[in-house]
């Protein structure tokens, strides 16, 4: 793949992401609170936000993982009901919400 090909799909590939933290995020945060869904889980399981996240975030990684575990040469030949890029978009996704509790935890 040359290298404005690549630039290109991940440039894509970025407004997916933030379009699904948009769409998805006013559907799990409460009162303008990004993280709110973590903490309320978190608070309920006696566990921390992060290890919430975790949880969330793994869920992803592991359709991802099965999805090449099933066709290691072409992971989106036997598509789920998701389709693999979806899988991806949400894990970048759930990448950045890390990145932004790490970042109000420095605060």
């Amino acid at each position: 793949m040359q290298r404005r090909q690549f630039e290109e799909i991940s440039d894509e590939l970025y407004e997916m992401v933030i379009e699904t933290l948009l769409r998805k995020g006013v559907e799990y945060q409460k009162d303008n609170n990004v993280f709110s869904n973590f903490e309320e889980n978190a608070k309920d399981l006696d566990l921390s936000k992060y290890q919430i996240w975790n949880i969330y975030f793994n869920k992803h990684i592991k359709s991802i993982s099965n999805a090449i575990k099933t066709n290691p040469e072409d992971p989106t030949a036997k598509e789920m009901p998701e389709k693999l890029q979806g899988r991806i978009v949400d894990a970048v996704a759930y990448l950045l919400l890390l990145n932004g509790m790490i970042s109000e935890a420095k605060k």
